[in-house]
């Protein structure tokens, strides 16, 4: 009895060693990246301005036992740029790769290229998909034509199979640079927030001044500006950038538009130096017609370029904010201070006319109407009336947009009377009414007048 029990344990035993070197290995398949100066960041520490350049190194580590070819690839996560949002130009910033510090595979960074945002393979195993190392070079160098100060930045190394399914792996790699900028260009409000406000409520938040210093940039360049997006209301409605004008005024050096010009939403020149001197000047925005504007709260980004040896980098971006106030107003010409009166009258006599003219000026963007109101006929001081039939109006265009209601004479109702109705969008607009009276033959002489009163309504 005990030789068969141990009998099965042996075969247990014999049936568990086998399932276990029958299972497969966990496959092998990481990344290290690492400074050659250590730490786990690339520090590239204080780099000169407008001349030098900084090298730094890193090891590079791929072990694999999938054999299957695979891949490294490099994708710049975030580019170099300080607290304020200001990058360092990609072409500023290069990898290549140490020659010959590959033992396998095939490096597609040979040849110093710029560090971009994209994907860039920089390395490709052999077809075995054999393990290997080397080493990349990262490099800095001026002219950068940015302000001074600490720029950061993160650059991701992704391992990827190509011929297996085993999952990437990626590794994350910080970056750092102090750039010791002698010169440079400060951009600020007067507020000192990056913040540019417009607003038509008050004459004085009508225009915004932007100050520019320019502590040299050492040789000739261009500032442009550009609209991030177009303006738009929290209600999808879009305003015009020509709604805005802008000049650039102080300069002693540069030169820009002296005279007010509209915005554009493209990509325009505000100022050009002659040859990188230092300059200051200010840039203002103003209002223009905003009474032609829909009135509402508009907010895009103002972004401000830097052009140097055909290479443009990004200064700054100043949040815009545009308010237009409501308008919605009615105009009479002359003013009949609520009174329409014909004076001097004879019985039988010959026709007399009273003309006004009526203005509207509306930014809602809403249909409206405009009417009268006359509640009494034409009397005079003893209170005799002159019969409505004698009392007609009829309307004349203005070069208007919208609908005259009365084109011909008509004989004027007591009580509302609508005269006009805008056009679909509610565009400001303007038209003519002339009131006509002939007076009856039992007409008592004398001066006659009614009270008359014109409002403007949305439909």
């Amino acid at each position: 009895m005990k030789m068969h029990f141990k009998t099965i344990i042996f075969i247990l035993w014999i049936m568990g060693y086998l399932i276990v070197e029958t299972q497969p290995s966990s496959a092998v398949f990481n990344l290290l990246v690492s400074p050659l100066e250590g730490g786990y960041d690339l520090k590239f520490g204080k780099v000169g301005g407008l001349v030098g350049s900084v090298s730094k190194e890193i090891q590079v580590r791929i072990v694999s036992d999938l054999g299957k070819k695979y891949q490294l690839v490099q994708t710049l996560l975030e580019p170099l740029s300080n607290e304020k949002g200001m990058s360092i130009p990609l072409n500023n910033f290069s990898v290549y790769a140490v020659r010959k510090s590959n033992k396998y595979g095939t490096m597609g960074v040979e040849i110093e290229r710029p560090v971009s945002l994209g994907r860039t393979i920089i390395y490709t195993s052999n077809s075995q998909g054999l393990s290997d190392d080397f080493k990349l070079v990262y490099v800095l160098k001026g002219p950068f034509n940015i302000p001074g100060g600490l720029y950061r930045g993160r650059i991701a190394f992704t391992l990827e199979s190509i011929d297996s399914t085993q999952s990437p792996v990626t590794t994350v790699l910080n970056i750092s640079a102090e750039i010791e900028a002698e010169f440079g260009i400060e951009i600020k409000t007067i507020s000192g927030i990056r913040l540019i406000t417009l607003d038509s409520n008050r004459p004085q938040t009508m225009s915004s001044d932007v100050f520019f210093e320019i502590k040299g940039v050492g040789n000739e360049f261009r500032l442009y500006q550009l609209l991030s997006k177009p303006l738009e209301s929290s209600e999808g409605k879009n305003l015009s950038s020509e709604a805005i004008d802008f000049k650039i005024s102080r300069a002693r050096r540069g030169s820009g538009p002296l005279q007010f010009v509209p915005l554009s939403s493209y990509q325009t020149l505000i100022y050009s130096s002659s040859e990188g001197e230092a300059d200051s000047f200010v840039l203002t925005y103003n209002l223009s017609e905003p009474e032609k504007q829909k009135a509402g709260r508009y907010t895009s980004k103002l972004i401000y370029l830097l052009e140097t040896k055909g290479q443009q980098s990004m200064l700054s971006t100043f949040d815009l904010e545009v308010e237009i106030a409501p308008i919605f107003n009615l105009e009479v010409k002359p003013e009949l201070g609520g009174i329409i009166e014909f004076r001097n009258l004879r019985p039988g006599g010959p026709p007399q006319s009273s003309e006004v003219s009526i203005e509207i000026k509306s930014n809602l963007g809403k249909r409206y109407q405009v009417s009268q109101r006359i509640d009494s006929e034409l009397v005079n001081k003893e209170g005799n009336k002159i019969p409505l039939k004698y009392f007609t109006l009829r309307e004349e265009s203005l070069e208007t947009k919208g609908t005259l209601k009365f084109s011909k004479s008509t004989e004027i109702r007591l009580g509302e009377m609508i005269l006009f109705v805008s056009d679909i969008e509610g565009t400001s607009d303007k038209f003519k009414v002339i009131y006509e009276l002939e007076p009856p033959l039992d007409l008592r002489p004398g001066n006659y007048s009614t009270g008359i009163i014109y409002s403007i309504s949305e439909i």
